[in-house]
């Protein structure tokens, strides 16, 4: 019976995944928008660009930065003591 259950769960999913890519207006050509709008030559600021980004993020947020760092290292150490198989 769980795998009846499991099956029509999976047909279901399908179909909703299915029919929300079939009815999603893609847009191709001529008619697709621009993800974003390019930045015009007078626009540019100097504080702009990848640099002042990494500038202060290794100044002004450095604490948060190493914060995030031990939270993602505990993180990945809790995933891999958890997938481990115990060997008693």
């Amino acid at each position: 019976m769980t795998k009846f259950k499991t099956a029509i769960l999976a047909i279901i999913f399908l179909a909703v995944l299915l029919a929300s890519i079939s009815l999603t207006p893609w847009n191709y050509g001529e008619q697709a928008q621009p993800a974003y709008e390019p930045v015009k030559e007078g626009m540019r600021t100097p504080e702009s660009g990848i640099g002042s980004i990494g500038v202060e993020l290794f100044t002004i947020y450095m604490f948060p930065f190493e914060v995030l760092s031990l939270v993602l290292l505990a993180a990945l150490i809790g995933a891999i003591y958890i997938a481990k198989k115990e060997t008693a």
